[in-house]
């Protein structure tokens, strides 16, 4: 599920072998194996399927003079017996042309100290508008320089250039493939996107951050939010969130407008409560954008985000249950409900999701989610991949995932 992004940034001490051989000799490998399920039941148009099993295969060596090497390749195979064909095929797993695909998502070079660490080459990110946002086969990985900086108590310090990424978020042409590394913006126009950020904690039960972003021929944006924890007790617990970000267009993109956002939530016990309202302020014709990724709005659903509307209000509640408490470790049940409206677009949208995810064990874990959008004005526009959206739809998606 889309969410507000904090990037959780850990220091690591480097251990260094003796030699570059040394180094490939005690590199570690890892991975993940997952099998996913997808089926779309559209109010306008055919309804859809597709399965998938692939992963992540991925090995880093060990540290030689504070530098490290990574590759990982992402493989999503089409299981045709359980996957639609023509019409029927739900695309999420697949290339353009509906088949399975393997690409190297990940290959760097990594150096790290004890304050400072640099990472250049395809990569994961996460940050509130450039993450991987992995909701489907694999995340989102780019091609970047990425320096990260830690030698002042409570403060995190980050900057870098990203130049193309891949991923189930990126396609943004006909032609485009999840599989193939692509320039940012709708026609490819943008060369690279700088990136700053700031993070702070060294106020107690307070996180603050704030980023700027340089979309070459696209748009600069600023982002930040901040997240006040107030525990009651041993069982009770308060949140309250507040975000803002600013876009202005460049090269008459439109991308341009302001986000508002606030949010709350409650936990007692098991049970955790909570409500988010977004709202975009912007020029006729204009919107704002979700980044490179599932973009940090609070009121982001499963399916809907306040993403390429002009003017749009958004406002959510969710609820949330921790069935340790009631005798099931590792399972948790979410129920949320979105509402979205946007004037200029003649935009009513209602979305209701229900999600459920299990850890089984270390390495296991399960996801099931039942999304249900109602489109008010039921609408039939199509968009760029041929695919009818509008007139709503429910997705039903499972996955299993293994990490090893």
């Amino acid at each position: 599920m889309k969410k507000t992004v904090m990037m959780s940034l850990v220091a690591v001490a480097v251990l260094n072998s003796a030699s570059i051989d040394e180094a490939f000799g005690e590199g570690k490998g890892s991975g993940q194996i997952r099998a996913a399920y997808v089926n779309q039941d559209n109010a306008v148009d055919t309804d859809t399927y597709g399965t998938s099993i692939g992963g992540i295969l991925k090995y880093e060596t060990a540290a030689w003079n504070e530098i490290k090497l990574g590759v990982a390749a992402y493989v999503s195979q089409k299981l045709h017996f359980a996957t639609g064909n023509d019409a029927r095929l739900n695309p999420d797993f697949f290339d353009t042309e509906g088949k399975s695909f393997a690409y190297v998502g990940e290959a760097y070079i990594d150096y790290s100290t004890n304050d400072l660490s640099l990472r250049v080459g395809r990569q994961l990110i996460d940050t509130p508008l450039a993450d991987s946002d992995d909701i489907r086969m694999h995340p989102n990985s780019f091609e970047a320089a990425m320096a990260t900086y830690r030698g002042i108590e409570g403060t995190t310090l980050v900057g870098g250039y990203m130049i193309r990424w891949a991923g189930y978020d990126a396609p943004q042409g006909h032609n485009d493939s999840i599989s193939e590394f692509q320039k940012f913006g709708s026609n490819h126009q943008s060369d690279g996107a700088s990136v700053i950020g700031i993070l702070n904690e060294s106020i107690e039960n307070l996180t603050l951050q704030g980023w700027f972003y340089h979309r070459n021929k696209l748009s600069k944006a600023f982002y930040t939010d901040a997240i006040y924890a107030i525990p009651m007790n041993e069982t009770l617990g308060v949140e309250l969130v507040g975000q803002f970000a600013n876009f202005s267009e460049e090269n008459n993109s439109g991308l341009d407008g302001n986000v508002y956002g606030i949010g709350a939530s409650v936990n007692v016990g098991m049970v955790s409560v909570g409500a988010a309202y977004n709202k975009v302020s912007n020029y006729e014709g204009n919107f704002i954008g979700n980044g490179f990724g599932g973009g940090p709005y609070l009121t982001s659903m499963e399916e809907m985000t306040i993403d390429g509307f002009e003017d749009v209000k958004a406002y959510q509640f969710s609820a949330k249950f921790d069935m340790a408490n009631a005798g099931i470790e590792g399972l948790m049940l979410s129920a949320l409900y979105g509402n979205f409206k946007s004037a200029p677009a003649d935009m009513k949208v209602k979305e209701i999701d229900l999600i459920a995810t299990y850890e089984v064990s270390k390495g296991l874990n399960a996801e099931v989610s039942y999304a249900m959008i109602d489109d008010k004005n039921k609408n039939t526009a199509v968009d760029e991949f041929d695919l009818t959206y509008d007139g709503g739809y429910e997705r039903f998606l499972v996955r299993l995932s293994y990490n090893f």
